[in-house]
């Protein structure tokens, strides 16, 4: 169990090298394109607007760590706050989001979805 509301990727780093892997959930604006090709690895991905409709895919045994792809951490922090809501009790935002997360080089996964190169070098 993490200790306090938000939590830094430090803090989050030294747990899972203790073997304590918490669920990652990625919380993205529902408005934007999604451009990534990377997530945590093992994380849910929901649109903010969806969350309340996906509470079913996130454990409530687990240590949850929500993070955004979003300037801020705002979206994190709602979404947190509504799953305490909903009786989460280890529910912990991730400060610096998604951004945080890779530089702390934590693990990741690809999403799955193929972009070719040549429309990646015209973003």
């Amino acid at each position: 169990m993490l200790e306090g509301f938000e939590v830094t990727v430090d803090v989050v780093k030294e747990h899972m090298r203790e073997g304590d892997i918490p669920q990652f959930v990625e919380v993205r604006h529902h408005r934007d394109h999604d451009w990534n090709l990377y997530k945590a690895r093992g994380a849910v991905r929901i649109d903010d607007d969806q969350l309340e409709r996906h509470l079913g895919e996130i454990p409530r045994n687990r240590t949850i760590v929500l993070y955004s792809t979003c300037l801020g951490d705002e979206a994190s922090i709602r979404a947190a706050n509504l799953l305490m809501k909903e009786g989460w009790s280890d529910v912990h935002p991730l400060v610096g989001g998604f951004n945080a997360y890779l530089n702390a080089e934590l693990p990741v996964e690809n999403i799955g979805k193929a972009i070719p190169a040549a429309r990646i070098m015209y973003l």
